[in-house]
């Protein structure tokens, strides 16, 4: 059993900065994460966009071989289901490794096709539903079955909204645990809204320890609304059991790419995302 960092910078991150990193940020961000031993990168979104060279939205996965340093980590990309031509998706040719298949609670039965296609094709399936929150018991055990029934690499805990408290991943890793099978691995995303992700980030790698596990974050927790788990900080928290992640190579990629767009992006704390974290609001809630 064992846990893998999830950095999804690149991706989440899109959000705050309209995914234009500029080409040489997004090499670097990859190869700087890949050096530092980070398990998955997450190098953006398929999207159907005519692909710019400075952005993180991508056409196809054959788009990323100029970004990509010599294989060191395991590459992912993610759709939103229903906003991207999955027929444009190529045979995996061992570019990038996982697709993550992002869907809200209504398209819980429709997604077969989408999962059936992607594995077709060769590639890992992470599925993310959006807000779990918001499932009742048995919606939760439904998308769990379903899981198990598309034999899927691997099923996320999603907290959307960043609005969960450690009383509600109390409620919903049980579920989890007890009825996704053992060989599908479990994973945890979140969002900072309401200042808790680092600690439920926590609380879920040491609750699901005896199971393959996936936690995502994103350097210095870029990402929609109030951001993520801050992977350094998670990178430091996993070093202090016996993990070896180079903090120093995740030190230069702060440096170089992400501390300069805090002059002109805001992902931090506001009253405001707070506001909509306590609620259960959309991050773009207007309040």
């Amino acid at each position: 059993m064992g846990i893998k960092v999830l950095d999804c910078t690149l991706r989440d991150g899109s959000y705050v900065v309209d995914s234009k990193f500029g080409k040489e940020h997004i090499k670097n961000i990859i190869a700087s994460l890949s050096c530092a031993g980070v398990d998955i990168i997450e190098c953006g979104w398929l999207r159907d966009v005519i692909h710019n060279q400075n952005s993180a939205f991508f056409n196809s996965p054959d788009e990323l071989s100029e970004y990509l340093p010599s294989k060191h980590a395991e590459y992912a990309l993610m759709f939103d289901y229903g906003r991207y031509d999955i027929s444009k998706l190529p045979p995996n040719n061992s570019l990038i490794d996982i697709v993550r298949i992002a869907f809200y609670k209504k398209s819980l039965d429709e997604i077969s096709f989408a999962v059936e296609s992607v594995k077709s094709k060769g590639y890992k399936v992470f599925l993310q539903p959006s807000n779990v929150k918001e499932y009742s018991e048995s919606e939760l055990r439904k998308l769990c079955s379903r899981a198990n029934f598309l034999g899927v690499d691997s099923v996320y805990v999603v907290d959307s909204f960043g609005s969960m408290f450690p009383e509600d991943l109390d409620s919903i890793i049980p579920i989890f645990d007890s009825e996704v099978n053992k060989n599908i691995g479990i994973g945890f995303h979140s969002h900072n809204s309401i200042q808790l992700s680092f600690a439920l980030t926590i609380k879920f790698i040491k609750e699901m320890s005896h199971r393959d596990i996936s936690a995502d974050a994103s350097l210095c927790g870029i990402g929609r609304g109030a951001g993520n788990t801050k992977t350094e900080l998670l990178l430091e928290y996993l070093n202090r059991n016996n993990s070896k992640y180079d903090m120093e190579m995740i030190k230069s990629a702060i440096d170089k790419n992400i501390l300069p767009l805090y002059k002109e992006y805001n992902w931090e704390y506001t009253p405001e995302r707070g506001y909509r974290g306590i609620k259960g609001l959309h991050p773009n809630t207007v309040v």
